[in-house]
């Protein structure tokens, strides 16, 4: 309980019970209780970096197959819940021109299409590695199941040396309270998807994909 006359005892109804924190984030082992921590004005303190285990994939200077339609696809896992939390596309090509990309969901895994399997970088070393799989495609793949067009875009590739102005592709989910995309399942995936029409002559991409395993 405050003493009569601190601040705290002049807030009516609040108990003042925490514990300042300094500088340095203390450690607590698991399971325990401990006191509400404060900062140094008394306010409690939170934490908004999330806790779920975060990995990234990506590959750099891609070249789409002729035709391409899924060039990159992220699919479940047979133990954990995948939720893809960004998916980012820029690029180049021998002229500036235009590229319509979408993100497709399907419910049955492609296969085929020459898979490169991308490396799936933890973003904490303490959460072990990725269950779910990304790949990029050197060749059409049989595609799996649609469910749907969950994002569609236009964007412009810049022309290869020019220093001009592309339009990078960024999508994030599970920004503004609304679900990120999950994947339940390996059967489950989502694509990067050029339409299956002609990519503009010298296209390669940079592409990644985040999401967090739980």
């Amino acid at each position: 309980m405050s003493e009569p006359g601190s601040p705290a005892a002049n807030c009516a109804g609040f108990a003042a019970m925490g514990q300042i924190q300094g500088d340095s984030n203390p450690s607590f082992a698991v399971g325990t209780l401990q006191v509400a921590t404060l900062d140094k004005t008394g306010a409690t303190k939170s934490n908004n970096e999330g806790m779920k285990a975060t990995y990234s994939a990506a590959t750099a200077a891609y070249a789409p197959y002729a035709g391409a339609a899924d060039i990159l696809n992220i699919a479940g896992s047979a133990t954990r819940t995948v939720r893809v939390t960004r998916i980012a596309v820029s690029g180049r090509a021998t002229a500036a021109n235009q590229l319509d990309v979408a993100v497709v969901k399907r419910a049955s895994a492609n296969s085929g299409g020459s898979p490169t399997a991308l490396a799936a970088v933890s973003h904490d070393s303490l959460d072990g590695a990725a269950t779910a799989v990304v790949n990029a495609y050197g060749a059409a793949p049989t595609p799996g199941t649609l469910v749907g067009t969950i994002r569609a875009v236009q964007s412009n590739v810049s022309a290869a040396g020019s220093g001009g102005a592309a339009t990078p592709i960024e999508w994030d989910f599970g920004w503004v309270n609304d679900k990120t995309v999950i994947l339940r399942g390996t059967a489950e995936s989502i694509s990067i998807n050029l339409g299956g029409g002609a990519v503009p002559a010298g296209t390669v991409l940079n592409l990644f994909v985040e999401w967090t395993e739980e």
